[in-house]
Parts: structure tokens; C-alpha cells; sequence
């Protein structure tokens, strides 16, 4: 009887360690930023858990998508989110104690991000660096205090980089969109992919974001 309650006990322990990636449901944002800032935010955030169980991070998205310049089109680039603009303002993103890592695989401390769209240059230095040329880029929620402002590729990369605290902005990479409720999914290559939707006329326009994993250095 003891051998089989050990069996038991380490059965219930594996399970507990590679149970799958989920997301619920949370209230509106409470951190500090402004009062413009949050008007912007879906009342509705969602937390994320990881595979072990813990909170990988809580985003709150952009409560509709703004107009404003369009991204370069997928013929020229192959990005697969031609109707976002550059830095469009997606959200917020919070890291719980312990942090996070981009797709770089460089360390984000905990705290509270602003997410903005990006395109990788369109040059040489950068192929190859990740499967779609789509990214979130995330910035100090401090350095950004008004979602409506629309910075220049430079700019961004300059505010960004105070979220990695190295010359290398913060990114997280795109993936496919999926239509559909809320929902978290792990790719083949291990990476923790939250999909859900912001308010484009009315309608939900489906995202997907790498929020966990890496890309080969």
C-alpha cells in the first residue's frame, strides 16, 4: 500500500508539472499610469499560466484599434498583420515577481509593458531571426503614457530597449492568427501562445503572441 500511494503521490506531481497552458479571465487594470492609458485598455484582462502551473503574465488588451498608418504589405515583407500600423498600441502587459524573457531570450524584469506593433527591417541583418516578421515590442508603461502617439521604428526601438535594459528592443513575436475565444496554445517548439482579439469595428481582429519561449540565437 505505501509502494502504491508513492506511485500515486509522483503520478499526481508529473501531471502537475506538464499540465497545459490556460488563460482566465481578469478585472480591469489597476496599475499606475494614466487616467488616458487606461480609457484606452479592454475592462477585461486575461491571466496566463504557464505549463508548471505558475502566472507567466497578465495582458490587457487595447480596447479598439485605432486608425492610423498602415504596415508595410505582406508582398513586401510577408508579414501576415498588413493592417496594423507601425507602433500601433496593442495593450499592457505585466510580468509577476520572477519577470519574463522575450523572444530574444533576454530577461524582463517584473512590471508593467506597453505593447506596440513592429516589422522587422526589411534588410539583411535580420533574416532568418524569426518566422513571421510581426512583433510586439514592449515598453516601460512609464516611458509610455499616451497609447495615441505613433513613434517612428527608431523611437520605439530606443524605448523598447529600456524594457530589455540592453541595445536590443524587447520583442515578442507574432504567430498566425486564430479566430475564436480567448485561448493559450504550445507550439511544437515549446513556445506559449496567447490568442484572443481586439475591437476593429466592431468586430473582434484575431491576434496571436508568442508570450513564452525563444527563437535559436
Amino acid at each position: 500500500m505505501k509502494r502504491f500511494c508513492s506511485v500515486a503521490v509522483i503520478l499526481v506531481l508529473a501531471t502537475l508539472a506538464y499540465a497545459a497552458p490556460r488563460v482566465e479571465k481578469v478585472g480591469p487594470f489597476s496599475g499606475e499610469t494614466t487616467e488616458k492609458l487606461k480609457a484606452a485598455l479592454a475592462k477585461e484582462g486575461y491571466r496566463i499560466y504557464l505549463p508548471n502551473t505558475l502566472v507567466g503574465c497578465e495582458i490587457w488588451l487595447a480596447a479598439s484599434l485605432h486608425s492610423g498608418e498602415k504596415g508595410r504589405t505582406s508582398k513586401e515583407t510577408g508579414n501576415i498583420y498588413p493592417d496594423l500600423g507601425e507602433s500601433q498600441f496593442l495593450g499592457v502587459i505585466t510580468f509577476p515577481k520572477g519577470g519574463g524573457t522575450d523572444f530574444r531570450g533576454q530577461a524582463i524584469r517584473p512590471g508593467a509593458y506597453t505593447m506596440r506593433y513592429a516589422q522587422l527591417p526589411n534588410d539583411g541583418n535580420h533574416l532568418g531571426v524569426a518566422p513571421n516578421p510581426d512583433m510586439v515590442l514592449l515598453v516601460p508603461i512609464a516611458d509610455d503614457p499616451d497609447p495615441s502617439v505613433n513613434f517612428d521604428l527608431a523611437k520605439l526601438v530606443e524605448l523598447s530597449a529600456k524594457a530589455s535594459r540592453t541595445a536590443h528592443p524587447a520583442v515578442f513575436e507574432m504567430m498566425p492568427p486564430v479566430a475564436g475565444e480567448p485561448s493559450v496554445t504550445q507550439t511544437d517548439e515549446g513556445w506559449i501562445v496567447f490568442h484572443s482579439g481586439i475591437n476593429k469595428d466592431g468586430k473582434p481582429f484575431p491576434i496571436a503572441v508568442v508570450v513564452k519561449g525563444s527563437a535559436v540565437q
